[in-house]
């Protein structure tokens, strides 16, 4: 097969770049990174056209190459973490939730529920190596089959298929002892 031509490219574009962001901003969890992320990546892909051979998907080819540059982008930011380290205080900048009146107090003992959980989740994926998490990422929020991901990644199937479940399997063993010390308390 030869390179991707303009009109299959303009065609890959509009399929493509609503999920491709979603997939970006899990990986980056920063709209301005993923878009940045999602400019460049098509500009990869279309100066690097001429290398997909049609051995796998389009779609693939395109989420590989963001997948690479989000890596690389990663190991830039660790590497400038390390030479110039922030503040603890700058790390964790986030403001507490405002308080709410009395009469929402069961509205506002959810959301505090939820926020928790959420948190939680978050944080024990953030737990996950690196490749480990990508993988189960990309299967359970963005519905890649094993396969997909796989071609994403440029790993085999069997070590896709083992990444995610030991992600799940972590990532319960975590979950259980978060629930476990609220109960505790």
């Amino acid at each position: 097969m030869k390179a991707l031509e303009r009109p299959q490219f303009h065609a890959l574009f509009l399929e493509q770049r609503d999920p491709l962001f979603r997939f970006l901003l899990r990986l980056t969890r920063n709209p301005s990174d993923a878009e940045d992320l999602l400019q460049e990546t098509f500009m990869t892909v279309w100066r690097k056209r001429g290398l997909f051979e049609g051995r796998g998907s389009a779609g693939g080819f395109l989420r590989r190459t963001a997948y690479r540059l989000f890596l690389n982008q990663s190991e830039r930011v660790t590497r400038r973490a390390a030479l110039a380290p922030l503040a603890r205080d700058e790390w964790n900048s986030e403001s507490a939730a405002p308080a709410t009146n009395g009469d929402a107090l069961s509205a506002h003992e959810h959301a505090e529920t939820v926020g928790f959980l959420v948190t939680r989740v978050r944080a024990a994926l953030e737990e996950l190596p690196e490749p480990t998490r990508t993988a189960f990422v990309l299967f359970r929020y963005e519905g890649l089959t094993c396969a997909e991901v796989a071609e994403t990644q440029g790993a085999p199937l069997k070590t896709v298929e083992t990444r995610i479940a030991r992600a799940t399997q972590l990532l319960a063993e975590k979950l259980k002892a978060y629930r476990d010390h609220a109960t505790q308390l």
